[in-house]
């Protein structure tokens, strides 16, 4: 803050994200969110004349800072915590809000009737939820999938393990001693809470906006990193640029629509891995930490390109697969732009980076869950009643609000072919144990209504008209009505 009657300049942090620089001589002063960006301003071919040498003081969580702008001396103070008031929420599930519905929405609604009657009829397998629709599914006598056959339910690992490497890089001063993938949703939100509160960690947040992360996510981002004191770095691509690249692949797909090439419009945000081996190499911390769990393992969006998983494939995470796969997907993808032109478009060096990101890269992390349970009841909980964590007024479930996109691709998996993330999510959590199959399919069609508000903001970032995009969709041919 700047104020007119003082001559003074008032500076405070809830994070911990703000360091001041002052220059040997006492006669500069910057301030940063980064320790990185000082260093690299007070030395090197980048620095500014008058601070090689200077002094970094970082203001802590809960601190601030009034500075004479007439001696740039410093009177570091505390700053007092006030509560906030959260949204409502019901036994640790958020509470929907009632969207009216618009004449496009109105009319899909009062077709789909039939369609919902359709999906209802789908063979699904007598273990879990997948359907006949899902890709290469084959069913036993039994009516049992081969996904289930398949499935080798996951054995962590050791907490004592967790506790064992963590203890290594564990700082003693409070100094950031972890660099964590923050999405701003449950399992990145969650495991930021544990460890912080739970293995005493001082986590330092990673965050990389591609154009698709929604403002639920960032304010879920900013409750979280205040509440805890956590430092948060935030690295945004060219929002305006990356828009541009999805709009062109909806428009090319909207033209002939293709379930196989769906994950192009979600290519943009891959880079994600990039940035975060970038930001690691920058503040110089060892350990790196994941908090993906392997739930949320989706075979069918390879499976529509035309690539059966092997077995090994199941069990692991997407960006293992096999050289072989790997090849059968540039063939995949590479076949299909050829057949459209129009995706041979401006996006197709970002998506090659992006490919490169996620595949290519050499990257060891730390995953939480693969030591700690992941237990969904008790990550709301935790969030909504602790942390005034915000849901989304358009579903019943904490997964994947902060995603933009997800909305979109899963309405059309969901038209088009009857299921969607849910029910693999939800089939994984049955061969885990975790929940009921008659539990899951009565959760199912809720979580699987079409969230229009959420919709309508994708199509009107990308300046895509709704109305006609709907309409594009559901024209096309249903693979459960055949």
């Amino acid at each position: 803050m700047l104020m007119a009657d003082l001559d003074s300049l008032i500076l405070a942090t809830n994070t911990g994200s703000l360091y001041l620089c002052r220059a040997a001589s006492g006669t500069g002063l910057f301030f940063a969110s980064e320790r990185a960006i000082c260093a690299q301003l007070m030395s090197g071919p980048d620095a500014i004349p008058g601070f090689v040498g200077g002094e970094i003081i970082h203001l802590k969580p809960g601190q601030g800072a009034v500075v004479s702008l007439g001696t740039l001396e410093l009177d570091i103070f505390a700053v007092e915590p006030r509560g906030e008031v959260g949204p409502a929420a019901v036994n640790g599930l958020c509470t929907p809000a009632i969207e009216p519905m618009l004449n496009t929405q109105r009319r899909i609604e009062e077709k789909s009737t039939r369609l919902r009657e359709a999906i209802r009829g789908l063979r699904r397998c007598s273990r879990c939820l997948l359907p006949e629709t899902m890709p290469f599914i084959a069913y036993d006598a039994e009516g049992t999938c081969n996904y289930c056959h398949s499935y080798k339910p996951w054995v962590r690992r050791p907490e004592a393990d967790l506790e064992a490497e963590l203890a290594k890089y564990r700082s003693r001063d409070g100094s950031p001693d972890c660099v964590v993938a923050f999405s701003g949703g449950r399992d990145s939100s969650y495991g930021l809470h544990l460890l912080k509160t739970k293995y005493g960690m001082t986590p330092l947040c990673f965050s990389y906006d591609w154009g698709m992360v929604t403002d639920l996510a960032r304010r879920n981002q900013a409750r979280m990193c205040g509440k805890l004191g956590v430092e948060h770095i935030w690295i945004s691509a060219d929002i305006k640029r990356k828009r541009a690249n999805i709009r062109a692949n909806v428009l090319a797909w909207l033209k002939k629509p293709d379930l196989g090439i769906i994950p192009l419009f979600m290519a943009g945000d891959k880079q994600f891995f990039w940035h975060a081996s970038e930001t690691i190499k920058a503040t110089g911390i060892g350990l790196s930490v994941f908090c993906t769990n392997r739930l949320e393992k989706t075979d069918f969006k390879t499976g529509f390109l035309g690539i059966a998983p092997t077995d090994e494939e199941m069990r692991n995470r997407p960006s293992s697969l096999k050289l072989k796969s790997k090849l059968d997907l540039v063939w995949g993808y590479g076949s299909r732009f050829l057949a459209n032109p129009r995706y041979l478009n401006r996006s197709i060096p970002d998506t090659l980076f992006a490919a490169f990101s996620y595949y290519g890269l050499n990257q060891t992390h730390l995953f939480m869950f693969d030591y700690v349970e992941w237990d969904e009841a008790e990550i709301n909980r935790v969030l909504i009643d602790e942390y005034d964590w915000e849901c989304a007024a358009d579903s019943p479930s904490t997964w994947r609000i902060g995603d933009g996109t997800a909305p979109f691709y899963n309405y059309i998996y969901y038209t088009v072919a009857g299921f969607t993330e849910f029910d693999t999510f939800r089939s994984n959590q049955i061969r885990e144990g975790m929940i009921s199959r008659e539990r899951a399919l009565e959760d199912l069609e809720l979580v699987n209504e079409p969230r229009w508000k959420a919709i309508r903001e994708y199509t009107g970032l990308l300046n895509i008209d709704f109305d006609e995009t709907v309409r594009a969709i559901e024209c096309i041919p249903k693979l459960y009505m055949r």
